[in-house]
C-alpha cells in the first residue's frame, strides 16, 4: 500500500463522522456514504447524516450548545476545508426529512485513492476499508450495495464495473438520552 494511500485510507471515512459527531456531543442514527467514480478516477461523494441528535451529559441537556458548535463550526466554518484539502467544491447543508434533522456534505476528488478507495495495481474490483474491530467504534457497518465478508474483515468490495459505490453505517445507542436537534434547526435556522 503506497504512502498517499495508506494516510488516507482509514481516516476517509471516518474523517467527517468525527469530526462532526465528536464536535461535542453528537450522534445520529445513521450515515450513508456514496461515491460516484469516473472513468478517469475521478469522481463525487455524498456523506449524509440522518437523525442528529445531542447526547445528555450527566442527564444535562447540550443540545443548543451543541446545535450552535454545529453551525459555527462546521457548517459556515471552514472545519471540514482545512482538514481535507484535497475534497474539492465541499458543499454543507441541514435539512429536515420525515421529522428529523439530516446533514449532508458532497464533494468532488480528484483520484479515487483520495477518498480512500484501492484497487490493486489500479485495476480489478474496488475496495474501501470501513474501519477498525475496536470496541470504542461507535458505527458499525449496516448495508452496502457491496459485498462485505464480515467484521474480521472489515472491507467492501465492488465489482470493476460499479460507478457508484454506497456504504451504510449504524451507530451504536450512546447509552443515554438524546435529544433531536431538529426543534432547534426549526427555531434558529442556520443564519
Amino acid at each position: 500500500m503506497n504512502i498517499r494511500l495508506r494516510s488516507r485510507f482509514f481516516p476517509t471515512l471516518l474523517l467527517l463522522c468525527c469530526a462532526l459527531i465528536a464536535s461535542g456531543c453528537l450522534t445520529a442514527e445513521r450515515k450513508e456514504l456514496v461515491f460516484s467514480i469516473k472513468p478517469d478516477g475521478s469522481g463525487t461523494g455524498t456523506l449524509t447524516f440522518y437523525n442528529i441528535k445531542s447526547i445528555e451529559e450527566d442527564g444535562k441537556d447540550n443540545s443548543s450548545h451543541d446545535y450552535a458548535e454545529l453551525v459555527k463550526r462546521y457548517l459556515k466554518g471552514t472545519k471540514f476545508e482545512e482538514s481535507y484539502p484535497e475534497y474539492q467544491n465541499l458543499r454543507k447543508r441541514l435539512y429536515e426529512e420525515n421529522g428529523k434533522l439530516n446533514g449532508q456534505l458532497t464533494f468532488d476528488f480528484k483520484h479515487y485513492e483520495d477518498v480512500g478507495l484501492y484497487r490493486h495495481e489500479g485495476k480489478g474490483p474496488w475496495m474501501y476499508y470501513i474501519g477498525n474491530r475496536s470496541d470504542v467504534s461507535v458505527e458499525r457497518f449496516d448495508t452496502s450495495n457491496g459485498s462485505y465478508p464480515n467484521d474480521l474483515l472489515p472491507i467492501v468490495f465492488w465489482p470493476a464495473e460499479q460507478t457508484q459505490l454506497q456504504i451504510v453505517n449504524r451507530f451504536d445507542d450512546p447509552g443515554q438520552a438524546a435529544r433531536s436537534l431538529l426543534p432547534l434547526f426549526k427555531r434558529f435556522g442556520t443564519d
